[in-house]
Formats: structure tokens, sequence, C-alpha cells
């Protein structure tokens, strides 16, 4: 994935001392998730009363590839990488009968 979203190398960890460090608070932030979504349904009347829609929801249309979330312990070697990626595109259909 990604081996140095930020220098994980650059760090360490603060002294029981002074626990919480110098750094200021949301210094850094994770990769922005960009995710289009799409719904798409149809109705079609078979008599008066009862019908069937027809739905197919798209998410992630795009397959635009959203990273996770830089590791954030500073004694691991993963310390400032990216291992994990959110799901890709994923499509799902209905069938709804309605009366």
């Amino acid at each position: 994935m990604i081996n140095h979203y930020f220098a994980g190398h650059t760090f360490t960890t603060p002294p029981p001392s002074a626990p919480f460090g110098n750094l200021s608070r949301n210094a850094f932030l994770a990769p922005v998730l960009e995710q289009w979504d799409l719904a798409v349904d149809k109705r079609f009347r078979i008599t008066e009363t009862a019908g069937v829609q027809f739905r197919s929801e798209f998410f992630n249309i795009l397959n635009h590839t959203n990273f996770g979330v830089p590791g954030n312990i500073t004694t691991s070697s993963a310390f400032g990488t990216i291992r994990s990626t959110y799901a890709a595109r994923q499509v799902q259909f209905g069938l709804k009968v309605l009366f």
C-alpha cells in the first residue's frame, strides 16, 4: 500500500513526565474518502392494484481506491503507513412485488 503516508521515523514516544508531547491536536488527517453512490429504480404495473419494482444500487460507482487510516501507534513498525483500503465497487439488485 502506501509505505510512507507521513514520515513515521521522525516521531518519538513522549516520556512519562510529558505524556502529551508537543504536537497539536488533529495535526495529521487521514486520506480523503471519495465515493459516489447511485440508486436507480423502475416500477412496472401488472394490474391496477399490483406491480413490480426493480431496484439497483451502486456503491463507489467510479471504483475509486479509498485508503484506510495510517498506523498511529508510535512503537509499531507500521507507524505512518497505510496497509488497508475500503471496499471496491459494490452492486446490489432488488425486486419487490407491490400489491
